[in-house]
């Protein structure tokens, strides 16, 4: 019997991002059998254009102001245009298989699957495969396993959070980023340009789209807020791009204007970020938890022959 051929895919981002979380990205889907990743480096210096421009299996973009200027734009457009643009030129290099068009702190992962396998049972006449959200939240002095909460409706999200509950906006189903997820865009499809979560163009209805759901066993880890440090630095941007709910922009900006603002933030970042036992308790009784024995960071040794200590002890920045 013929061996039955398994999908293409891709992974396509645009990147502004210290050395580790760039080499992280690429390790995992790199693990997760990628046939290619193809990473827009926002900044045409960035050191790890001269790591990963060697690999085979990753097509490296300098994002230089002659290669926004064929896409008519210029390097000062704000940065959710540009991500459009550079992705739906991604997009529009391949003519058959499937892009995956993600940040770089979102992780696409099948529990007990591959990707190729759910793509191969997609039915032809979808065009677009949308995977839902599942948020990292800390425990403190926890590694493993890894927790994640999934979105959750009005109520459930009052009893998991208590008077939390309104720093998580009711458009965003109790998580801080996006609730919507991302998706997996079938290539060789004229009219579609990709934006953050589905391309426009899909005919409307759900005529076009499949999305995954928790039968599927497919999530989108999104790592906002898994680092301090990185959280930090994106407050602006995110504050600034619509990246959080108008509540919690408001709270930020308190933060940010007090006379101890890096404690301030600290606070906030716990209180949206991280979980106490009990809270993790609520959110299993409520069937809004995933717990994922898993070690992102491992990929990175197999590929690319370096760890995050290893890095760090090389004091490896942008």
């Amino acid at each position: 019997m013929a061996e039955t051929m398994m999908p293409v895919w891709r992974v396509g981002a645009i990147m502004n991002e210290p050395l580790a979380e760039v080499l992280k990205f690429c390790a995992w889907y790199l693990a997760q059998g990628a046939d290619e990743l193809v990473i827009c480096f926002d900044d045409p210096q960035d050191p790890a254009l001269e790591v990963l421009s060697p690999h085979l299996r990753i097509r490296c973009i300098p994002c230089t102001p002659a290669f926004w200027a064929q896409l008519g734009l210029s390097p000062s457009e704000t940065f959710v245009t540009r991500q459009n643009a550079a992705l739906t030129w991604v997009y529009r290099q391949y003519a058959d298989g499937w892009l995956l068009n993600v940040d770089a702190d979102e992780f696409l992962f099948v529990d007990g699957g591959s990707v190729a396998s759910v793509l191969a049972a997609v039915p032809a006449g979808k065009i677009s495969v949308r995977v839902r959200t599942a948020e990292r939240v800390l425990v403190e002095g926890v590694d493993a396993p890894l927790h994640f909460r999934l979105p959750m409706g009005r109520a459930v999200r009052r009893a998991v959070y208590g008077e939390d509950a309104p720093l998580f906006g009711p458009r965003r189903e109790g998580l801080v980023g996006h609730s919507h997820g991302k998706s997996l865009v079938r290539c060789g499809i004229n009219g579609l340009a990709l934006r953050q979560h589905w391309p426009r163009g899909l005919r409307p209805g759900g005529a076009d789209e499949m999305v995954l759901r928790p039968e599927h066993d497919a999530y989108l880890l999104h790592m906002i807020g898994a680092d301090y440090d990185v959280w930090r630095q994106k407050l602006d941007w995110r504050s600034g791009s619509r990246g959080f709910t108008d509540g919690l922009t408001e709270r930020v900006a308190s933060a940010l204007a007090c006379s101890a603002p890096d404690e301030a933030l600290r606070d906030l970042h716990s209180r949206i970020h991280c979980s106490t036992s009990d809270r993790l308790k609520r959110m299993e009784a409520h069937g809004v938890l995933l717990t994922l024995n898993m070690n992102i960071d491992a990929a990175m040794q197999q590929h690319f022959g370096v760890s995050l200590a290893d890095l760090g002890a090389l004091g490896a920045k942008l």
